[in-house]
């Protein structure tokens, strides 16, 4: 049985994703109680699938489109779960230029589960083949003699599309940004503009 926040999406979907909707109309179309669409709402608002315009009613943002589109299931209480990759997302942002294991050091708590470091490495690689991040050329030392160090990574100010993770279909190799509502193939990442003057001309592409 889907649950009051998932009508919602489904109300406004058919009506028009693109419009703005208000409250009471949700009540009509959906039979919900005005409590019900009210904390309903405020719940998809925090996940980032809805927003209040100025004029007092609702509209779904691109991420929330692009969950109606898909036909995505969202759970009430895993639609405000702080993921890893929420997490390392928020970390890149801050930190700009990074390693895996400086953003481990961010991300890491009671919570993670399975391997954190081959996740934290699937999401960055996975974001480096989609174009958000430029491999520096000179990497960091690390402890061991014989290794060659860490990979530095940098995210630009012009690769930084917004505060929601972007989201990584892994079977699909591609990777959704709901902050755009963009979909980039990892096979086929965007051209990385030109770094600018004093980081140096030999930073590599993606590819």
């Amino acid at each position: 049985m889907a649950w009051n926040g998932e009508k919602l999406l489904t109300a406004i979907g058919q009506s028009n994703p693109r419009h703005c909707i208000t409250e009471a109309h949700l009540v009509e179309l959906t039979g919900l109680a005005a409590r019900q669409v009210k904390q309903s709402a405020s719940t998809l608002i925090g996940h980032g699938l809805m927003e209040k315009t100025v004029r007092g009613c609702l509209r779904l943002t691109s991420a929330g489109r692009h969950a109606v589109e898909s036909g995505a299931s969202i759970h009430p209480r895993r639609a405000l779960k702080d993921t890893l990759r929420v997490r390392v997302w928020r970390a890149v942002r801050l930190r700009r230029k990074f390693t895996v294991p400086d953003i481990i050091g961010l991300v890491a708590d009671d919570t993670a589960r399975g391997d954190i470091t081959s996740n934290v490495q699937k999401y960055i690689c996975a974001l480096a083949k989609a174009g958000y991040l430029i491999e520096l050329p000179k990497r960091e030392a690390c402890i061991s003699p014989t290794s060659p160090g860490f990979k530095r990574w940098w995210l630009q100010d012009i690769r930084d599309t917004g505060p929601l993770a972007p989201v990584l279909y892994l079977e699909k190799k591609r990777v959704y940004d709901p902050n755009t509502d963009e979909t980039h193939d990892i096979g086929d990442p965007l051209p990385n503009p030109l770094p600018p003057a004093g980081e140096g001309t030999n930073v590599k592409g993606i590819l």
